[in-house]
């Protein structure tokens, strides 16, 4: 007993260590990724003739084939360490499920699909970063298996609950393997080449953050029809606050970017060089920096539009606090917005308290830009 008690003691510290690794690693690669994604996202914007935006076009598909397996590695890493604690409040379903109905929209006519939302004026309890990652996987999937027809985003009352759901008209999944599409790296159709990005680990990632949240699965599919994947979440009467995370644009009439002066902050040069040519290129003026020091003397006394901060800083500094030694300096509530590879709550925490937009790197140049406008629409 001793003996077997010591051997699964061993397995699991070493599985542990090995999680770690990955994680750690993963987050690494992430940031070269994020560089190399701005710099070609600012060539898709360029005009290129055909034959030079073919291969940007296939650069920028291979790397982001990369960005979701590495996603996807890190977001494993950290589900099997438990390394992630829901953080449950009340949200009204149209400010959870809007963004996403908006986001999978140019996703959808892309596949040549068409994607509808039916969302009712309910509010549910739940974790809005963690249902919202099951609901993006699921809805990826439902685009990418289906070839012709539409994918619908609902959501209905049933009881005391909310039950959401996302259906495709794809080619549906065999009975059974219902139960082997949850299993890590397993893809269905495989052998087609074309459809092979990523491993296989979209539903595994759904089951897990399913079962933090203690929400259970419900599939139902006809093959040659389609797919029905359905997950209930509690309701409750009023939501208490909106859901936080990634800036949805409602900005002024016009674009609110040309012209304002920019302050981006990080650690990285290439990621500032990045960033550097794809602000520029939309008409902003831009500096940057690597530190507050830094910060201080690109601004040159004058405070900026906005600032663009990593989370991360050398010597343990954080964008935090970075961020609040500028608004100090200028007694102004200067707009920001965080920007970090680092998908821990601790982190997610702290700039729940701070109150700006988050988002996380690899950074998404149409994003970032409804993150902007948001913000500088206002001002």
């Amino acid at each position: 007993n001793r003996q077997l008690r010591q051997a699964r003691d061993a397995a699991e510290a070493a599985n542990h260590s090995k999680d770690k690794y990955l994680a750690a690693a993963s987050h690494d690669l992430l940031q070269p990724l994020n560089a190399a994604r701005l710099l070609v996202d600012t060539l898709r914007e360029r005009g290129l003739p055909a034959a030079e935006l073919q291969l940007v076009e296939r650069t920028h598909l291979a790397l982001e084939g990369a960005e979701t397996l590495l996603t996807d590695l890190l977001e494993i890493a950290r589900l099997d360490q438990s390394a992630i604690r829901p953080d449950l409040d009340d949200y009204s379903l149209d400010e959870l499920l809007a963004p996403l109905a908006s986001e999978f929209e140019e996703v959808a006519r892309a596949a040549g699909l068409a994607l509808r939302a039916r969302i009712p004026r309910l509010a549910v309890r739940t974790d809005a970063r963690l249902l919202s990652r099951i609901l993006r996987n699921l809805l990826s999937n439902a685009c990418r298996y289906t070839e012709r027809g539409s994918v619908l985003l609902g959501a209905r009352r049933r009881g005391g609950k909310v039950r959401l759901e996302v259906w495709d008209t794809g080619r549906g999944i065999p009975a059974d393997q219902l139960q082997a599409i949850f299993l890590e790296f397993n893809q269905l159709d495989a052998g087609r080449a074309s459809e092979r990005r990523g491993v296989g680990l979209g539903l595994a990632i759904v089951d897990r953050i399913a079962g933090i949240l203690g929400y259970r699965i419900e599939v139902h599919s006809t093959p040659g029809r389609g797919s029905l994947f359905a997950i209930e979440v509690p309701l409750v009467r009023k939501p208490a606050r909106p859901a936080p995370g990634e800036a949805i644009a409602r900005v002024s009439a016009g674009d609110p970017l040309p012209g304002r002066r920019l302050l981006v902050v990080d650690n990285e040069t290439e990621i500032l060089f990045s960033m550097s040519a794809l602000l520029g290129q939309w008409g902003c003026e831009v500096l940057t920096a690597t530190d507050l020091e830094g910060a201080r003397k690109a601004l040159d006394g004058r405070a900026p539009d906005a600032i663009l901060v990593d989370y991360h800083l050398d010597h343990g500094a954080t964008g935090c606090q970075l961020l609040g030694a500028l608004r100090e300096d200028y007694g102004a509530e200067i707009a920001a917005v965080m920007i970090t590879a680092d998908r821990s709550d601790d982190c997610r925490r702290a700039l729940a308290r701070l109150g700006v937009p988050l988002l996380n790197k690899p950074l998404k140049p149409g994003k970032l830009r409804a993150a902007l406008s948001a913000l500088l629409g206002e001002l």
